[in-house]
C-alpha cells in the first residue's frame, strides 16, 4: 500500500511538471508567432494571453485581440479568443469566436455577431501541420457591414477532411455543407432578384465536394504560395430558394489559367422562372433569354415534365454550354494572394 501511494504521488508530479512544461512550450509557441508576424509588417497584438486547464487540456486565452494583414489589407478583431485542446492531443484543437468581432477590409468594415461560432481543426502530427479535418458549427450568425448591407444564417455546419492518399490524386479535400436560412447580403439579392420575386432567405443549401489541389494545405500555404485547384468533383449540390430548386453534380478538369473542362448535370425545377429572374437581374439579355427558353422547351418536353430541366453543363475552350446552347464564358476557377 505504502509502494502505491508514492507511485501514485510520483505520477501525479510527472504528469504535473509535463502540463507545466507543455503550457509553457504553447504560451512561448503562441507568443513567437505574434513576434513573427509584427517582424513581417503585420500588426499583430493581444492584451493578455493566459494558458490554463491542468491536468488534461491546454487552454489558450487571448483578450483584445488585433490582427492586420498589410499586403491584404485585412482585419480582424476580438474582445476574446479561445484555444482548447487536450494536453496529451495538442495537435487537435478547437477555436471559439466570441459572441460579437470585427472584419474590416481596404472596402469595409464588417461586424460579426453570433450565438454559437466554433471551428474544431485537426493538424497532422508533422512539423508542416498539414490539414486532416476541420469543423465549423455556425448558429445564429449575422454580419452587417459599413457599406450598407446585412446577411444572416441561422444554422449551418462546414466540414473539411483530408481524402486518403489512396483515394484521390494529388490532394483532395472532402468538403460538406448543411446550411438553413440563409440570408443574401441585400446588394447580392436585389441584384438577383431586383422585383421581389423571391423570398428574403436560401434553404436548404446542401454541398458535397471534392476539390483537389497540386500541394497540400497546410503552414506553408498559409505562409507562402497558395495550392492551385487542378480538379473539382461535385457529387451533389442542392440550393431551393422560394419554388426555385436547383440540384448539380459532376467533375471538372481545372487548367493552369483557372478555366475547367468537363461536364455537371444539372436539373434545375421552374427553370422558366429562372429565366425571368436572370433578365430582370441584367445577368443575360431579353434576346437570349427567348432564345433558351425556346431551346430548353424543347428539351424540357422529353422528361415529361416541363417545369423541370434535366440536361448537362458543359465547359469546353473556355466557354460554357447549357444542352447545346452556348451560355457565355466559362468562370476562372483560380485564387491568388
Amino acid at each position: 500500500m505504502r509502494s502505491l501511494f508514492f507511485l501514485t504521488i510520483l505520477l501525479a508530479l510527472g504528469w504535473g511538471g509535463y502540463w507545466f512544461v507543455g503550457s509553457t512550450a504553447k504560451k512561448t509557441g503562441l507568443e513567437s508567432w505574434f513576434v513573427q508576424q509584427q517582424s513581417a509588417g503585420w500588426v499583430a497584438e493581444y492584451e493578455d494571453l493566459t494558458v490554463t486547464g491542468f491536468p488534461n487540456r491546454f487552454d489558450s486565452m487571448f483578450t483584445a485581440l488585433d490582427l492586420v494583414d498589410p499586403a491584404t489589407g485585412w482585419a480582424w478583431s476580438a474582445p476574446r479568443f479561445q484555444i482548447l485542446a487536450l494536453s496529451y492531443q495538442p495537435n487537435k484543437v478547437i477555436a471559439i469566436f466570441p459572441p460579437e468581432q470585427a472584419v474590416a477590409t481596404p472596402e469595409e468594415k464588417m461586424n460579426v455577431i453570433s450565438e454559437r461560432l466554433a471551428a474544431s481543426v485537426h493538424l497532422e502530427a508533422s512539423t508542416d501541420l498539414g490539414l486532416s479535418e476541420a469543423i465549423l458549427e455556425i448558429r445564429g450568425l449575422g454580419i452587417t457591414s459599413s457599406a450598407g448591407w446585412a446577411s444572416a444564417i441561422s444554422e449551418g455546419q462546414l466540414s473539411v477532411r483530408r481524402s486518403p492518399p489512396d483515394t484521390a490524386p494529388d490532394f483532395g479535400y472532402e468538403v460538406a455543407l448543411d446550411a438553413a436560412d440563409f440570408r443574401l447580403p441585400d446588394p447580392l439579392k436585389r441584384a438577383i432578384d431586383p422585383a421581389g420575386l423571391l423570398p428574403a432567405t436560401v434553404t436548404p443549401i446542401f454541398l458535397r465536394m471534392t476539390p483537389v489541389y497540386d500541394a497540400p494545405w497546410d503552414r506553408h500555404a498559409v505562409e507562402g504560395a497558395t495550392p492551385a485547384l487542378t480538379a473539382l468533383n461535385i457529387q451533389n449540390l442542392s440550393v431551393t430558394w422560394g419554388e426555385l430548386q436547383m440540384r448539380m453534380k459532376g467533375q471538372l478538369e481545372i487548367d493552369r489559367l483557372g478555366r475547367p473542362e468537363g461536364e455537371l448535370n444539372l436539373v434545375a425545377r421552374n427553370w422558366p422562372d429562372m429565366l425571368d429572374i436572370a433578365v430582370a437581374g441584367g445577368f443575360i439579355s431579353a434576346d437570349l433569354s427567348n432564345t433558351l427558353e425556346r431551346g430548353l422547351s424543347l428539351v424540357a418536353q422529353v422528361t415529361g415534365e416541363t417545369s423541370t430541366l434535366d440536361l448537362p453543363l458543359r465547359f469546353e475552350g473556355g466557354l460554357a454550354k447549357l444542352g447545346p446552347i452556348p451560355i457565355g464564358r466559362a468562370p476562372v476557377l483560380v485564387y491568388r494572394r
